[in-house]
């Protein structure tokens, strides 16, 4: 009777033990992925204007289920573990609701910018076929707040230019009906244009 109960203190330290591992290693991977998230939206991924459904669907949407549900059996033992360590149904929700969305979080992250890193690359190959365009878009709003930005419409959808300190300044006297901008793109994939580069300019 002694030795089974010895037993299993034994194997609750080892369980314990292997834990804290695992969650320095998950916590590593987290901050990883986190810096790479930042530095895919911040250098690697493309300016891009225009839109599809099919961006949400399949480089979102089914890259962060997938991942959650990986994520969710590559930790199933650890999980039922914890949501069979509480007797109440509200406990067990919120163990529930709390693995949920640090799934989804971590799924984005990880699953999620591998996606986009891999759609980015391939809407830049189809882009370098096409030949460059200028479009004309009328200027909607100059958001001279704290992140300053441009806005206007392309294809129905409101999209936005974040502009520099001096230009905001020029934009505080600015009236957005007498601007629009000369925007140089490529045509990518599922509707997305690649902006090479943009200008302001006076109409009125």
């Amino acid at each position: 009777m002694r030795d089974n109960v010895n037993q299993k203190k034994t194997e609750k330290r080892r369980f314990k033990t292997k834990e804290k591992k695992r969650e320095q290693l998950h916590f590593n991977l987290l901050i990883f992925s986190l810096v790479f998230c930042i530095l895919n939206l911040t250098f690697i991924e493309s300016k891009t204007i225009g839109g599809d459904n099919r961006y949400e669907i399949y480089v979102f949407l089914v890259p962060t289920v997938i991942g959650t549900l990986f994520f969710g059996i590559y930790r199933k033992d650890y999980i039922l573990n914890k949501y069979s360590s509480f007797k109440e149904t509200y406990a067990k929700t919120v163990v529930i609701g709390f693995y949920l969305l640090q799934g989804i979080l971590v799924s984005y992250l990880s699953f999620g910018q591998i996606a986009s890193v891999l759609w980015n690359c391939f809407n830049k190959i189809e882009a370098k076929k096409n030949p460059t365009e200028i479009i004309i878009c009328k200027v909607t709003d100059f958001d001279t707040r704290k992140n300053p930005t441009v806005c206007f419409k392309f294809k129905n959808k409101t999209e936005v230019f974040r502009v520099n300190s001096e230009v905001n300044k020029a934009n505080y006297d600015r009236n957005p009906k007498d601007y629009q901008l000369e925007i140089a793109v490529k045509k990518g994939i599922w509707n997305y244009y690649i902006v090479e580069h943009w200008k302001l300019s006076k109409i009125r």
